[in-house]
């Protein structure tokens, strides 16, 4: 059987801007450079967006689904699946 699916985009849009501050290093063993401080704040943004949706379950005020072209794909039915215990 042949099931048709479009391929869809998902844009997540969220524009904060994290300044550096000498407390956000303090449990630092090494001083930070420019990647790692990047880095530290991709985590902390994505914990955050993570916290919103747990929150209201709704992502949608920041997020836009488009849909584009169609593509089918194969599926074999089982029906013959056993329950392995």
């Amino acid at each position: 059987m042949k099931i048709p699916l479009k391929a869809v985009t998902v844009t997540y849009t969220k524009t904060l801007t994290f300044t550096p501050t000498t407390e956000m290093f303090e449990l630092w063993d090494c001083p930070p450079d420019q990647e790692a401080f990047e880095s530290m704040i991709l985590q902390d943004f994505f914990d955050e967006i993570y916290d919103e949706m747990r929150a209201s379950g709704d992502p949608m005020p920041y997020t836009d689904v488009q849909q584009f072209e169609t593509h089918e794909i194969e599926w074999e039915e089982a029906l013959d699946w056993e329950i392995e215990e």
